[in-house]
């Protein structure tokens, strides 16, 4: 039986499509439609319909043309086998050799879409395992981004509290007299300290190698002032000695008490120099010369080099 061939217009009547429709399917799609014959007298199988059903069918539900090639490709063999099982035995010399030509040129293209298809999807699973690599960088990156942040955050905390801090000291020394910021300096500090006698003889506490300076009794007020709930001290200068008043308050009680020590730098008969311990004062009392020597005494027994 000889097979059955359509023209485009007859094929557009047969499935309600528009002729313009049609040539443009042929057009876009050429490569997936049989036909036969040649130039403006091709003519086109009866299996070649169900080819232009599919295809408006799928733009009907906005397939894109790529879409619609990658499913023709797919199915096109499918088709070609059900021309050749329909077609009579030399219904392929029938149909002249343009139409096995097309088949075979069709197949060709064919052949090299499935190739191009696979090439795709390998580079398409090299990109999809590149960006899981660089998902999983992005979120290392942003974990150490936030243990950063909160680092920097805690250090700025601590700069803050340190610079309240030392803006709160400056705001009470600022309220304090000019004459108590300052304070002996640290050869003055590190003098021997010693009292006079009534004999007018110069007394100190000596250890093994070094002599008990004026900088560690001021060391020991500090040590024993560590129990109080407020322990002051400030320098003042008046001539060439200095006065270090001292107010401390005890833990539970309202009640402060004010110390002064004044000393002054000296010359001993022997030529050397030691600073004085000229006046001690407690609670606005002046402590006598022979309880100063008993401190000194006590000094001594802690004192060991």
């Amino acid at each position: 039986m000889t097979p059955e061939f359509y023209s485009l217009r007859e094929i557009g009547r047969k499935l309600n499509i528009p002729p313009s429709s049609v040539v443009y399917y042929k057009d876009r799609f050429e490569r997936f439609i049989p036909h036969a014959g040649g130039g403006g007298r091709k003519r086109y199988p009866a299996q070649a319909v169900p080819i232009f059903k599919e295809i408006r069918t799928m733009f009907d539900k906005n397939w894109s043309a790529e879409q619609i090639e990658e499913s023709l490709a797919r199915q096109f063999h499918a088709a070609l086998n059900d021309i050749a099982h329909d077609s009579p035995e030399g219904g392929a010399n029938q149909a002249g050799p343009d139409f096995v030509a097309d088949l075979t040129g069709m197949l060709d293209k064919m052949s090299g879409l499935l190739e191009n298809q696979t090439a795709f999807r390998a580079e398409i699973d090299t990109l999809r395992q590149e960006v899981s690599v660089l998902k999983q960088e992005k979120k290392e990156l942003e974990a150490r981004h936030t243990a950063t942040i909160i680092n920097l955050e805690a250090q700025l905390a601590d700069l803050k509290n340190e610079r309240s801090n030392i803006l709160e000291h400056i705001l009470q020394r600022l309220d304090m007299d000019p004459n108590e910021l300052a304070s002996p300096p640290a050869e003055f500090l590190a003098l021997p300290l010693v009292i006079k006698n009534e004999n007018q003889e110069y007394l100190g506490v000596a250890g093994k190698t070094r002599h008990f300076s004026l900088c560690e009794f001021v060391d020991i007020i500090r040590e024993n002032g560590a129990g109080l709930s407020s322990l002051e001290m400030a320098w003042s200068q008046a001539g060439e000695g200095w006065t270090l008043r001292i107010t401390a308050t005890k833990d539970g009680h309202d009640i402060s008490h004010s110390h002064e020590l004044e000393v002054a730098p000296t010359l001993t008969p022997s030529g050397n120099r030691v600073v004085q311990l000229t006046r001690l004062v407690i609670d606005g009392n002046t402590v006598p010369d022979p309880f100063l020597l008993v401190l000194f005494r006590k000094i001594k027994d802690g004192f060991d080099d």
